[in-house]
């Protein structure tokens, strides 16, 4: 008691004593300690993982409490975590590597950090313990990069986690070679590029803004002939209306033999439909052998579209909120879809469309609506509405924000699969419901929108701003969605032999649509956990999903040979419209895998390959790479043939063209950006070349004499037998995020993701072909 006296009178005697402060516990892992570098403080941090030491990567000092305790006070965690069940998770962990158990569900450490925000924290630990994995995806993958927020001052654009700025971020080296203007190197071919760029720009916006200003739309005055009429009616119902139901085919299809009948006589609003109708259906013209007039319908189609939109605008009051204007807006945003005008406008109008057809009350059961609902009016209802439903989940997942529509706010039934010549408007009893076992017009929507639910699940999850969905999820929505895939397809092919032979091509254009729907849902589902993988290594199988699907995707969507080689219409007629971007996104996702492997095989061919035959692997692994590469190289090219005189499609061509060749560089162990900048010039002079109205074949002729050189990087080239093991996995996916900026790509070729018209002539339908 003495001694405990004396001490304490001691040290409260000692004013200095008193002042002295305890030390901080180190917060950040023993290698950052020692090497004196900024923790990011995961497990493995960022810097082991770029000096490849993430198996020394050690946190020493206090545990922090269970989650469930740290949640009352909503505090930032420390860099170490414990599991809910009590177990540290260092014990469950081995060189900082993830171990996943099917059954317990994932055990990996947290990468929340200490400068964690308030709103990451609580959006953290409302999650249940099986999305604790969400928080090891990469974060570019979680938070987005730089480059999904685009612009400066009163212009900017934002583009979420489904867009493919997320995957291209990935490579660095394109936004090093982007940004090379503004660190005072610029040069004569840099300076072109700009030009090149500026020129599109003014082409596209400038005079397509002027026109639509100066020109007074007359809509009767717009109709073609008769004959070129009917057959862009025909494309129509052939293609987009097998799906996406809008019209009441015998109905519309009354008025419009009335209208010819009639010596054009016929009110505003079935014109409007009218025009919308043929410029949808100008996506599916197919060109001459003797000429490549694929633009002969261009021009049309968008002064069609601009015209439906004048019309809208100056009609649209709330008295004229009715089922014929919602149609006809819904006519209008497919139309914009796919000659692909107008991609913001689109994504705009669609909300307005959203908000008209619920003001109509169409996301309600029809029933509700007791007075003069005849089957008829219910039906079309029902169809028009997830029609919408499906716009809207196409355009979110391309722009990479969450859904507009809430089902959970909606209690529309599914559509009926009726015929549509089984349908009147007088009708007092519904038709007798038919299974899927039998075709009717409104088959194919009915059998899309058996996975609504779960697609619009996977629309949500994968783009919310607080990315919390765990792999065991993505695996189940990932597996019910293959089996709805199989069951569709295997109803596909059962009603083939029973196809009448004059809707062949109708039918196999609709299951095509259906299948190339799906395979995007999925590479969406599982591109954020494969862009993860050098994180979260039990992700492998998202990796394997990714590369299969994109691969089927581009070979889905490959042109053919010759215009005469496949029945029109065709899937692959979207190539340049409704799906470029998909396309872009799945080649460049094929583009990430080489260079995975590429990282690997260079790692590979060292001391751990004693006792393996490494030719043999080599052989096996070049022979894939070749595989990848001829079919990026295909969808490249093909991008290039579809660049029509207009310019349009000149973006995914030019940044595809430097994405492939600084992948084949690394697979050849070579410096990326030599390539990356012979390639650019190349694609600037092949697209200039083209906008001269030569063939694509041609241009890269011309366009390799201008430079006096062969062509850069042919198709043939494959993986070099030694890849250099230089070549390091943090060089491609760098963890600094910090000079990647909106520049790098918001500045190229802006605008152009969607072309309009040419410059205005008064001969509006001059050189348009009489026929198709």
């Amino acid at each position: 008691m003495a001694d405990h006296h004396d001490f304490h009178h001691e040290e409260s005697g000692d004013p200095a004593r008193m002042v002295q402060r305890r030390r901080r516990p180190p917060l950040s892992c023993t290698e950052c300690r020692r090497r004196k570098l900024k923790c990011d403080r995961s497990l493995p941090c960022g810097q082991c993982i770029r000096s490849k030491t993430a198996d020394c990567c050690v946190f020493v000092g206090p545990q922090p409490v269970t989650s469930s305790e740290s949640s009352h006070r909503m505090s930032p965690p420390l860099s170490r975590t414990r599991l809910p069940n009590g177990h540290d998770d260092q014990s469950q962990t081995s060189g900082g590597m993830f171990v996943f158990d099917a059954k317990l569900g994932p055990k990996s450490s947290s990468n929340r950090t200490p400068e964690t925000s308030i709103s990451d924290v609580y959006s953290e630990i409302t999650t249940s313990q099986n999305s604790s994995d969400a928080l090891g995806v990469d974060d570019r993958v979680r938070f987005l990069p730089d480059s999904s927020f685009r612009g400066k001052k009163g212009k900017t654009r934002y583009f979420g986690r489904s867009h493919y700025t997320t995957t291209v971020s990935f490579f660095q080296d394109i936004g090093s070679f982007l940004r090379r203007g503004r660190n005072n190197c610029k040069d004569a071919e840099y300076t072109d590029m700009k030009k090149f760029k500026c020129d599109l720009w003014s082409r596209e916006s400038k005079d397509h803004q002027s026109a639509f200003r100066e020109q007074a739309f007359k809509l009767d005055e717009m109709v073609p002939s008769r004959e070129v009429a009917d057959q862009l009616l025909g494309l129509y119902l052939d293609t987009f209306e097998t799906t996406f139901r809008i019209l009441h085919i015998p109905t519309f299809l009354k008025q419009y033999a009335d209208y010819w009948a009639t010596g054009q006589k016929s009110d505003s609003s079935f014109i409007a439909q009218l025009l919308a109708v043929m410029a949808a259906g100008s996506c599916f013209y197919t060109p001459s052998a003797e000429r490549d007039d694929r633009d002969s319908y261009q021009n049309p189609a968008m002064k069609w579209i601009m015209a439906v939109q004048s019309y809208i605008s100056c009609t649209f009051v709330s008295p004229s909120i009715d089922f014929k204007m919602i149609q006809t807006q819904c006519l209008l945003l497919v139309a914009r879809l796919g000659v692909a005008g107008d991609g913001d406008v689109a994504w705009a109008s669609s909300g307005s469309l959203i908000r008209s057809a619920i003001t109509m009350g169409l996301n309600r059961d029809p029933s509700r609506f007791r007075k003069a609902m005849s089957p008829f009016w219910a039906e079309l209802r029902r169809r028009l509405w997830m029609t919408i439903v499906e716009l809207d989940l196409k355009i979110s997942l391309d722009r990479g924000v969450p859904p507009s529509v809430d089902l959970d706010e909606c209690d529309c039934d599914a559509p009926s699969n009726w015929d549509d010549n089984e349908m009147f408007e007088k009708m007092e009893h519904s038709p007798t419901e038919s299974t899927l076992t039998n075709t009717s017009q409104n088959f194919y929507q009915t059998i899309l929108v058996k996975t609504l639910p779960l697609r619009y699940r996977i629309a949500r999850k994968i783009n919310t701003l607080n990315f919390n969905l765990s792999y065991d999820d993505a695996l189940r929505m990932g597996e019910e969605l293959l089996r709805s895939t199989k069951h569709a397809s295997s109803l596909f092919d059962d009603h083939t032999p029973d196809i009448d032979p004059i809707k062949t091509a109708r039918h196999r254009f609709a299951q095509s649509l259906h299948l190339f729907l799906m395979r995007k849902f999925l590479l969406a589902l599982h591109r954020p956990f494969s862009l993860s993988v050098a994180r979260l290594p039990k992700c492998s199988y998202s990796r394997k999903v990714c590369l299969e699907v994109s691969l089927d995707m581009l070979s889905q969507m490959e042109l053919p040979p010759s215009p005469q080689s496949i029945q029109y219409p065709h899937i692959t007629q979207l190539g340049s419209g409704m799906f470029r971007d998909e396309i872009f996104h799945a080649a460049i996702t094929v583009c990430v895998e080489l260079s995975l492997q590429a990282q690997e095989m260079s790692q590979s061919l060292g001391p751990t390959m004693e006792g393996v035959n490494s030719s043999v692997l080599m052989s096996m692994v070049q022979s894939q790479q070749s595989v990848m590469l001829q079919a990026v190289d295909r969808t490249m090219n093909d991008f290039g043939r579809r660049i029509g005189p207009s310019g349009k499609g000149c973006k995914p061509y030019f940044f595809l063209t430097l994405i492939l060749a600084s992948v084949k560089s690394r697979i050849k162990g070579e410096d990326p950006m030599v390539n990356v900048e012979a390639s650019s010039k190349r694609a600037v002079r092949v697209c200039r070349t083209l906008l001269n109205g030569v063939s694509y074949a041609d241009a890269l002729i011309i366009a390799d004499r201008q430079a006096g050189q062969t062509p850069v990087l042919p198709a043939s080239t494959t993986p070099a037998s030694g890849i250099s093991n230089d070549f390091d996995l943090p060089s491609l996916f760098s963890a600094d995020l910090g000079d990647f900026t909106p520049l790098d790509l918001g500045g190229w070729f802006d605008n152009l993701d969607y072309s309009g018209t040419e410059p205005w002539d008064g001969n509006l339908f001059g050189g348009l072909p009489s026929s198709i």
